[in-house]
């Protein structure tokens, strides 16, 4: 009975392994920080976004210093290695407001079209870590 036990055991061990070390379906990764300033000063509470030429796009918010570190899901950070194009944006509509949820007041854009809605900006994300910061400028 002891060895019946130990087979079973040691199969289960062996089924949990190489469920673990099956290949994942996620892209390589790459972590990206960096800050975001307009006209030398810090942008705060802006909404930063790298799309790849493929794959989905990984988001991130500035604090109040104008630091942003991107997520690819809720659990991961990171983006798609590759070339992406970049929009950054300030606007924000009022939200919230249903049961305890406060109300998050409407933010006009402080950033240019040309970041934005029309955005030329672009980004290479390499694997490990990446510190790409976005100096812009209003003229």
């Amino acid at each position: 009975m002891t060895s019946r036990f130990q087979l079973v055991i040691c199969n289960l061990c062996l089924a949990l392994c190489v469920g673990c070390a099956a290949s994942s379906d996620a892209p390589e990764l790459g972590e990206v920080s960096g800050v975001v300033t307009l006209d030398g000063q810090s942008v705060a509470q802006a909404e930063v976004a790298f799309t790849p030429e493929q794959g989905r796009p990984s988001f991130a918010t500035t604090d109040e210093n104008g630091k942003y570190n991107l997520r690819y899901s809720a659990q991961t950070d990171g983006a798609v290695v590759g070339t992406h194009s970049v929009s950054i944006s300030t606007e924000r509509d009022q939200t919230g407001g249903e049961g305890d949820q406060p109300l998050v007041p409407a933010q006009e854009e402080r950033i240019p079209k040309k970041y934005n809605a029309e955005s030329e900006l672009t980004a290479q994300v390499s694997a490990g870590e990446n510190t790409i910061n976005f100096e812009l400028k209003t003229e």
